[in-house]
Protein backbone atom coordinates (compact mmCIF):
# COMPACT_ATOMS: atom_id res chain seq x y z
CA UNK A 1 0.00 0.00 0.00
CA UNK A 2 1.51 3.27 -1.06
CA UNK A 3 0.77 6.51 0.72
CA UNK A 4 -1.25 8.77 -1.50
CA UNK A 5 -3.58 11.72 -1.61
CA UNK A 6 -6.87 10.46 -3.01
CA UNK A 7 -9.82 12.71 -3.68
CA UNK A 8 -13.32 11.27 -3.65
CA UNK A 9 -15.17 13.50 -6.06
CA UNK A 10 -18.75 12.60 -5.14
CA UNK A 11 -19.99 15.11 -2.58
CA UNK A 12 -16.36 16.32 -2.50
CA UNK A 13 -15.38 14.19 0.48
CA UNK A 14 -12.04 12.45 0.98
CA UNK A 15 -10.88 9.22 2.60
CA UNK A 16 -7.49 8.29 4.07
CA UNK A 17 -5.11 6.16 6.07
CA UNK A 18 -3.68 7.44 9.36
CA UNK A 19 -3.52 9.40 12.64
CA UNK A 20 -2.59 9.37 16.38
CA UNK A 21 -3.38 10.68 19.83
CA UNK A 22 -0.39 10.78 22.12
CA UNK A 23 3.31 10.04 21.74
CA UNK A 24 4.24 10.53 18.10
CA UNK A 25 1.07 11.79 16.58
CA UNK A 26 0.78 10.45 13.07
CA UNK A 27 3.27 7.81 11.99
CA UNK A 28 3.00 6.87 8.34
CA UNK A 29 2.64 3.11 9.03
CA UNK A 30 0.73 1.45 11.85
CA UNK A 31 -1.50 -1.48 12.73
CA UNK A 32 -4.37 -1.67 15.17
CA UNK A 33 -5.33 -4.66 17.31
CA UNK A 34 -8.43 -3.93 19.36
CA UNK A 35 -7.65 -0.64 21.06
CA UNK A 36 -3.89 -1.09 20.75
CA UNK A 37 -2.03 0.91 18.13
CA UNK A 38 1.43 -0.19 16.98
CA UNK A 39 3.43 2.30 14.94
CA UNK A 40 6.71 2.11 13.03
CA UNK A 41 8.99 5.06 13.90
CA UNK A 42 10.61 5.68 10.52
CA UNK A 43 13.16 8.50 10.65
CA UNK A 44 15.45 10.29 8.22
CA UNK A 45 19.20 10.03 8.75
CA UNK A 46 20.66 12.91 6.65
CA UNK A 47 21.08 16.09 8.68
CA UNK A 48 22.90 19.38 8.36
CA UNK A 49 25.73 18.81 10.82
CA UNK A 50 25.99 22.50 11.67
CA UNK A 51 22.29 23.16 12.27
CA UNK A 52 20.97 19.70 13.16
CA UNK A 53 18.11 20.17 10.69
CA UNK A 54 16.90 17.34 8.48
CA UNK A 55 18.00 17.52 4.86
CA UNK A 56 15.59 16.80 2.04
CA UNK A 57 17.29 17.45 -1.29
CA UNK A 58 14.90 17.23 -4.22
CA UNK A 59 15.46 16.43 -7.86
CA UNK A 60 12.52 18.10 -9.63
CA UNK A 61 13.73 17.86 -13.23
CA UNK A 62 11.00 15.35 -14.08
CA UNK A 63 8.20 17.68 -13.02
CA UNK A 64 6.13 19.16 -15.81
CA UNK A 65 3.08 21.33 -16.34
CA UNK A 66 1.48 22.95 -13.29
CA UNK A 67 3.41 20.66 -10.93
CA UNK A 68 6.59 22.38 -12.09
CA UNK A 69 4.92 25.79 -11.92
CA UNK A 70 3.94 25.43 -8.27
CA UNK A 71 6.83 23.26 -7.07
CA UNK A 72 8.78 26.14 -5.57
CA UNK A 73 5.76 27.22 -3.50
CA UNK A 74 5.44 23.75 -1.96
CA UNK A 75 9.17 23.45 -1.35
CA UNK A 76 9.51 26.79 0.39
CA UNK A 77 6.37 26.09 2.42
CA UNK A 78 8.39 23.47 4.31
CA UNK A 79 11.82 25.05 4.04
CA UNK A 80 10.62 28.37 5.48
CA UNK A 81 8.41 26.86 8.17
CA UNK A 82 9.15 26.20 11.83
CA UNK A 83 9.65 22.53 11.00
CA UNK A 84 13.34 21.64 11.58
CA UNK A 85 13.96 20.59 7.98
CA UNK A 86 15.91 21.99 5.05
CA UNK A 87 14.02 21.30 1.82
CA UNK A 88 16.28 22.28 -1.04
CA UNK A 89 16.50 21.72 -4.78
CA UNK A 90 19.51 19.64 -5.81
CA UNK A 91 21.98 21.26 -8.18
CA UNK A 92 23.63 19.39 -11.04
CA UNK A 93 26.60 18.53 -8.81
CA UNK A 94 24.55 17.32 -5.83
CA UNK A 95 23.05 13.90 -5.17
CA UNK A 96 19.34 14.19 -4.29
CA UNK A 97 17.60 11.94 -1.79
CA UNK A 98 14.07 12.73 -2.99
CA UNK A 99 12.66 12.67 -6.51
CA UNK A 100 9.47 14.40 -7.62
CA UNK A 101 8.06 13.12 -10.90
CA UNK A 102 5.09 13.94 -13.10
CA UNK A 103 4.42 10.51 -14.56
CA UNK A 104 3.26 9.64 -18.05
CA UNK A 105 -0.46 9.13 -18.44
CA UNK A 106 0.04 5.47 -19.33
CA UNK A 107 2.09 4.81 -16.21
CA UNK A 108 -0.43 6.58 -14.00
CA UNK A 109 -3.45 4.82 -15.44
CA UNK A 110 -1.72 1.45 -15.03
CA UNK A 111 -0.29 1.96 -11.54
CA UNK A 112 -3.02 4.06 -9.92
CA UNK A 113 -6.30 3.49 -11.74
CA UNK A 114 -9.07 5.63 -10.32
CA UNK A 115 -12.62 4.58 -9.66
CA UNK A 116 -15.63 6.48 -10.94
CA UNK A 117 -15.72 8.78 -7.91
CA UNK A 118 -12.05 8.93 -6.91
CA UNK A 119 -8.93 10.67 -8.09
CA UNK A 120 -5.44 9.96 -6.82
CA UNK A 121 -3.23 13.03 -7.05
CA UNK A 122 0.05 12.00 -5.49
CA UNK A 123 1.85 8.90 -4.19
CA UNK A 124 4.95 8.74 -1.97
CA UNK A 125 7.36 5.81 -1.71
CA UNK A 126 10.05 5.64 0.97
CA UNK A 127 13.39 3.79 1.00
CA UNK A 128 15.56 2.77 3.94
CA UNK A 129 19.35 2.84 4.32
CA UNK A 130 19.59 -0.62 2.73
CA UNK A 131 17.69 0.63 -0.32
CA UNK A 132 14.61 -1.43 0.54
CA UNK A 133 11.27 -0.02 -0.55
CA UNK A 134 8.81 0.68 2.27
CA UNK A 135 5.22 0.31 1.10
CA UNK A 136 3.40 -1.34 4.02
CA UNK A 137 3.50 -1.92 7.76
CA UNK A 138 5.28 -5.24 7.14
CA UNK A 139 8.00 -3.75 4.95
CA UNK A 140 8.38 -0.81 7.35
CA UNK A 141 8.79 -3.22 10.26
CA UNK A 142 11.38 -5.25 8.33
CA UNK A 143 13.31 -2.15 7.29
CA UNK A 144 16.27 -0.50 9.02
CA UNK A 145 13.75 2.13 10.28
CA UNK A 146 16.13 4.76 8.90
CA UNK A 147 15.04 6.62 5.79
CA UNK A 148 17.47 7.59 3.08
CA UNK A 149 15.32 8.20 0.01
CA UNK A 150 11.87 8.95 -1.32
CA UNK A 151 9.98 9.19 -4.59
CA UNK A 152 6.89 11.32 -5.12
CA UNK A 153 4.76 10.45 -8.15
CA UNK A 154 2.22 12.99 -9.36
CA UNK A 155 -0.88 12.66 -11.52
CA UNK A 156 -0.14 14.10 -15.00
CA UNK A 157 -3.70 15.33 -15.60
CA UNK A 158 -5.70 15.83 -12.40
CA UNK A 159 -9.35 16.74 -12.77
CA UNK A 160 -9.20 19.08 -9.78
CA UNK A 161 -6.32 21.14 -11.21
CA UNK A 162 -6.41 24.39 -9.25
CA UNK A 163 -3.31 26.18 -8.01
CA UNK A 164 -4.29 25.28 -4.45
CA UNK A 165 -4.64 21.59 -5.35
CA UNK A 166 -1.15 21.46 -6.88
CA UNK A 167 0.45 23.27 -3.96
CA UNK A 168 -1.45 21.33 -1.31
CA UNK A 169 -0.75 17.95 -2.91
CA UNK A 170 3.01 18.48 -3.16
CA UNK A 171 3.17 19.92 0.35
CA UNK A 172 1.09 16.99 1.66
CA UNK A 173 3.36 14.46 -0.05
CA UNK A 174 6.45 16.14 1.42
CA UNK A 175 4.86 15.51 4.80
CA UNK A 176 4.77 11.81 3.91
CA UNK A 177 8.45 12.03 2.95
CA UNK A 178 9.15 13.02 6.56
CA UNK A 179 7.19 9.91 7.68
CA UNK A 180 4.04 11.77 8.66
CA UNK A 181 0.80 9.90 8.10
CA UNK A 182 -2.74 11.16 7.69
CA UNK A 183 -4.00 13.15 10.65
CA UNK A 184 -7.73 12.58 10.34
CA UNK A 185 -8.32 8.86 10.74
CA UNK A 186 -10.54 7.65 13.55
CA UNK A 187 -8.08 4.90 14.54
CA UNK A 188 -6.33 7.55 16.59
CA UNK A 189 -7.60 10.87 17.92
CA UNK A 190 -7.86 12.75 14.63
CA UNK A 191 -6.93 16.34 14.04
CA UNK A 192 -9.93 18.65 14.16
CA UNK A 193 -9.79 20.74 10.96
CA UNK A 194 -11.31 23.74 12.74
CA UNK A 195 -9.26 23.77 15.95
CA UNK A 196 -6.20 21.75 14.93
CA UNK A 197 -5.68 22.27 11.18
CA UNK A 198 -3.30 19.91 9.42
CA UNK A 199 -2.19 19.64 5.81
CA UNK A 200 -1.89 15.89 6.37
CA UNK A 201 -5.66 15.76 6.83
CA UNK A 202 -8.07 15.18 3.96
CA UNK A 203 -10.82 16.63 6.13
CA UNK A 204 -8.93 19.90 6.40
CA UNK A 205 -8.49 20.07 2.63
CA UNK A 206 -12.13 19.46 1.80
CA UNK A 207 -13.85 21.31 4.65
CA UNK A 208 -11.84 24.34 5.70
CA UNK A 209 -8.51 24.16 3.89
CA UNK A 210 -7.14 27.49 2.77
CA UNK A 211 -3.41 26.94 3.31
CA UNK A 212 -0.87 24.50 1.93
CA UNK A 213 1.71 25.57 4.54
CA UNK A 214 2.72 23.18 7.34
CA UNK A 215 0.45 23.94 10.28
CA UNK A 216 1.20 23.76 14.01
CA UNK A 217 0.08 20.14 13.84
CA UNK A 218 2.89 19.21 11.45
CA UNK A 219 5.44 21.41 13.21
CA UNK A 220 4.77 19.76 16.55
CA UNK A 221 4.68 16.25 15.11
CA UNK A 222 8.05 16.57 13.38
CA UNK A 223 9.67 18.22 16.39
CA UNK A 224 8.42 15.42 18.65
CA UNK A 225 9.45 12.73 16.18
CA UNK A 226 13.00 14.03 15.84
CA UNK A 227 13.56 15.21 19.39
CA UNK A 228 13.58 18.99 18.89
Amino acid sequence: MKKKLTFTLSMFSIFAFLTSANSFAHEIYYVKSGSTISTIPLRWTPKNTSTGRLKVMINQQSLSGSWATYYEDARTAWHSSAVPVEVTTASASQVPNTYMVTTTQQYWDTMYPDGFFTETLGVTELYDTNGSSITSYATANASTKQLKGANIYLNPSPNSGTAYTYRFTMSHELGHVLALGHSHLSDYSPANPNTDPSIMSYTYFTNVGTSYLPQNHEVNDVKNMYGY
